[in-house]
């Protein structure tokens, strides 16, 4: 299927590694131009460095997207490196940390960066005439998996923020949908680091999925790719599960 992104411009943040770097990688791969963020220098200096060998036309900065400051300048300069927007995938997440910190942490970094992203990028899509947006939640926000904690709550958020701007983003040829994943296996990531200390544990998740298995990062960023593109032009206000059959609810 040709998704038509040859030429278009993708601002997607947390873009260093896991499932962010497997959508960065889809996207250069279709044929966008790309710019992410990461805040470890080490990390943007060595994906900036692959990406140069590559030829690929991506733009690697260092931005704390808790900072509100800082996250305006990268997606300003961002845009301004790409030449226009037409995509914004926001990806970082704050994670579970504990006390009210961690709740602040995961309002700032989940909730408002995502807003923030959005409001600054809405209307420069608007002025090329649309374009789409695709926000990371979590099947945290849709099951109770490991006890109240801010992770789930600001995903549910998430997913609530998507549908309601997708309403008001339409008339200006924006779509706007989430992707909700599951347990996703990255090496240097939680289930890496629970499959190398927790075998067990590991193996007992896997097996609750469909095929016996966790999900990879492609398999998010094709799901994630293709609604960000014109193949998925009627797809608007949704919320996509991509967890290979882990959460058991019938979806109407």
């Amino acid at each position: 299927m040709d998704l038509k992104l040859k030429g278009k411009k993708a601002l997607i943040t947390g873009g260093t590694r896991g499932i962010g770097a497997a959508i960065v990688k889809l996207l250069v791969a279709e044929g966008a131009s790309v710019a992410t963020c990461a805040r470890s220098e080490d990390q943007v200096a060595r994906c900036q460095k692959m990406h140069d060998e590559s030829g690929s036309d991506v733009h690697v900065s260092v931005c704390d997207v808790g900072d509100k400051s800082s996250y305006a300048n990268w997606v300003n300069n961002g845009i301004s490196a790409l030449g226009g927007i037409d995509i914004f995938i926001a990806n970082v997440s704050g994670g579970n940390q504990p006390g009210e910190a961690g709740w602040q942490s995961a309002f700032n970094v989940d909730v408002m960066a995502t807003v923030r992203g959005c409001e600054l990028t809405i209307p420069e899509m608007a002025k090329n005439g649309g374009g789409s947006i695709v926000i990371i939640s979590s099947i945290s926000a849709l099951e109770s998996l490991g006890g109240a904690g801010a992770y789930g709550t600001m995903k549910a958020g998430l997913i609530a923020y998507a549908g309601q701007l997708a309403e008001d983003a339409g008339p200006h040829g924006i779509r706007v949908n989430a992707v909700s994943p599951g347990p996703i296996h990255v090496d240097d990531g939680f289930w890496g680091s629970v499959k190398a200390s927790q075998p067990e544990t590991y193996a007992a998740v896997a097996a609750r999925h469909h095929t016996g298995r966790m999900g990879s990062v492609d398999e998010v960023a094709n799901a994630t790719v293709f609604l960000a593109s014109s193949a998925a032009s009627w797809v608007t206000g949704t919320n996509m599960i991509i967890d290979g059959g882990f959460t058991k609810r019938v979806q109407f």
